[in-house]
Formats: C-alpha cells, structure tokens, sequence
C-alpha cells in the first residue's frame, strides 16, 4: 500500500494536527507492507520530526495556492500512490485535486469543530472518498455542514500506550520524587495552563476539595500564561505548600502516572479531549464539563465523572462522592483503563486505520 501524506503548512505554532501527522508518519513508517511519502514544507515542526525517507518539499500556505498546487498534483501523478490524505482543513482543496487528478483514493481527517467554507462544503468534502472524524463531535459537525454519513468514519487520536499506561510501582516512584507520600491525593491539571482550559476553576474545586479531605496535594504539569495568577489564587487560600508545579516538560506522561484525580474543565469545545484518555491511561478518575467532545469520552459514574460546566459544587460533590467509596474509584478507574486499551492505544487505531483503508482498495 503507497499512501501521500500531505501536511504542508509551513505553521511556526504547531497544535494538535502537526502532532497527529508526526504519530501516524512515524508509526506507518514502521510497517513493512507501507510505503509512505510525506509532502511537507520544509524547516516546519512536521518536517523536524520526520525521517528524511520519502520526503518532498511542498509549501501550502492556503487553501488553494497554484504553484505549489501544480508541484503536488505533479508529484501525485508520479508516485501514483493508492491513497492521498490531507491532515489539515486548509489543505483540502489541495488533497483533493492532488488526488483526483492522480487517480489515487482521497482521505481526510477532521480535527476541528468550526464549519466548513461553502465551496468544500459543496464540492469536495461530498466526493472524497473517506472522511475521517477525529471524534463523535467532529462528526455531528461534518453531518450538520451536509456531508454524507457513509462518506464520515469516526477514528481517535491514539495515545501511545508505550508513554502512558498504568504502573503502581512508577506511580510510587514519581510521588517519591515529587515528595508526595502514599496516603495523599494527587489532583492534577495536565496542558495548556490557561483560563480557557479551566485553570481557575481547578483552583476553586481543589480549594473546596481541601476542606473535606486534608490529605491532597495540586499537580499542574505544564505552563502557560494563567501558571502565575492561579498560583497567586493558591497562596490567597493557603494553599500553596499543598501545590506542586513542573512547567513545561518533555516527559509529562511520566508525571501524569502521579495523579489520582484528573481535572479536564475546558471551557470551550474541545475537538478530542486528549487529556482525558491520558487520564484513563494511567487509572485515573477523570473529571469533565459537559462540552463538546468531551462529554463523548465518558460514561457519568463508569468510566469517570460529568459536571455542569462552571459548576463547582456539582464537580465538588461528585468527586468526593466517588473519593468516599473505594470500591467505586477502583471501578470506574479501571473501567477508563479498559476503555484506554479497547479504543485508544497506538495498535488498536493504526490496525482500525489500514483496515478501513483496505476496505476502500
């Protein structure tokens, strides 16, 4: 199977779709019947963290841009692949031609959530061959915007199960290095520290959680522009001995396995809820808003806990609902881990994925 991978978007500010093109080039890279060739411009983040093997130099600044629009559908034409796939929204149009004009079956992916321009709308997303939503949300999206159902495939992000998984003796090994002690509690926030991703509201549950149970520690791993003022919020509670920060790492997977509880309170629409699965991962009671596409990811009182957005005595008395009933935390823990090892790990998307392309050949 020969796949053309096109993430060429020369982005100084990598997010989420440069990462999912890394993750999948590296990986399909490995599997002996794929020849895989990445069109990429060069010096972006998807070009540093992929191999020089079958790479070519293509920049894609916008949706639609001729020169180098002519240069893809060329290199398409040439290397004749089975399939051509845009990881990106701006590059759909060039997928498309690329594709067509190729005689190669057309794949895209959908990450985000906003609507779709009327000219893809009508003329391209109807006529590729397989959408694939990155979640249940970017589905209902696609669906809303008129795209066929059977033209739409629901495939996650996968999370690197050799990164993130469940070890009671690392967890141990980590709350040792962090100075937490075994009987404590770890509530942790994981990401982009910012009023957006619920950083305040964080604050607040843990501040209400610190009267009910005395034995908790507050783990923020990452940084972000909210780091400061959030820890300001702490020390006017007195709170800040309780908390433990580590900034931007290149290892949070290994701080994550820390935590107990999972505070995902995203104010906005989130297009997967990446933090979530992480959550699961490592046996964690997971917390969520009802908001896009996080109130997807989890079953209410089975695989973790659903609140009212902003709510935080609804958040507040449910975790300490679940932290009270011991049998209950090891129940919906390890029910999220189960969902982990079922749904997202690296081996079970990538075999979903080539099966679904094989199914197109």
């Amino acid at each position: 199977m020969k796949i053309l991978w096109i993430n060429a978007n020369p982005n100084p500010n990598p997010g989420g779709t440069e990462a999912h093109s890394i993750d999948f080039i590296n990986n399909l890279e490995n599997i002996p019947d794929i020849t895989i060739y990445k069109a990429v411009a060069k010096g972006s983040f998807v070009d540093k963290n992929t191999t020089d093997r079958n790479k070519f130099y293509i920049s894609l600044k916008s949706e639609f841009s001729p020169v180098n629009t002519i240069k893809l559908i060329n290199l398409a034409r040439k290397l004749k692949p089975d399939f051509v796939i845009g990881n990106n929204g701006n590059e759909y149009i060039n997928t498309f031609l690329a594709g067509k004009l190729s005689g190669s079956k057309i794949i895209l992916f959908r990450h985000m959530l906003n609507y779709q321009p009327f000219f893809n709308k009508k003329f391209i997303l109807p006529k590729v061959d397989k959408i694939f939503a990155v979640s249940q949300a970017s589905k209902n999206r696609l669906l809303k915007d008129g795209v066929p159902e059977n033209k739409i495939e629901i495939l996650p992000n996968f999370i690197d199960e050799e990164k993130f998984y469940y070890s009671s003796q690392e967890k141990q090994s980590v709350r040792k290095q962090l100075n937490i002690s075994p009987n404590e509690i770890v509530i942790t926030f994981i990401g982009k520290v910012d009023r957006g991703k619920g950083i305040y509201d964080y604050v607040e549950v843990c501040k209400e959680l610190h009267t009910i149970f005395k034995n908790l520690k507050f783990l923020i791993i990452g940084d972000g522009r909210d780091l400061k003022p959030a820890l300001e919020r702490f020390k006017n509670y007195s709170l800040q001995d309780k908390v433990i920060t580590t900034g931007n790492v290149v290892n949070p997977h290994w701080y994550l396995k820390a935590a107990d509880v999972v505070l995902v309170l995203s104010k906005g629409e989130e297009s997967f809820g990446r933090t979530v699965i992480e959550g699961f991962a490592v046996k964690s009671l997971v917390v969520v808003y009802d908001v896009e596409n996080l109130k997807y990811l989890i079953e209410n009182y089975k695989t973790g806990l659903i609140v009212e957005k902003g709510n935080i005595n609804q958040a507040v008395d449910s975790i300490k609902k679940v932290l009270k009933d011991n049998s209950l935390y090891n129940t919906i823990t390890e029910n999220a881990y189960q969902e982990f090892l079922q749904k997202y790990t690296k081996k079970k998307v990538l075999q979903e994925f080539l099966s679904k392309l094989k199914a197109l050949l």
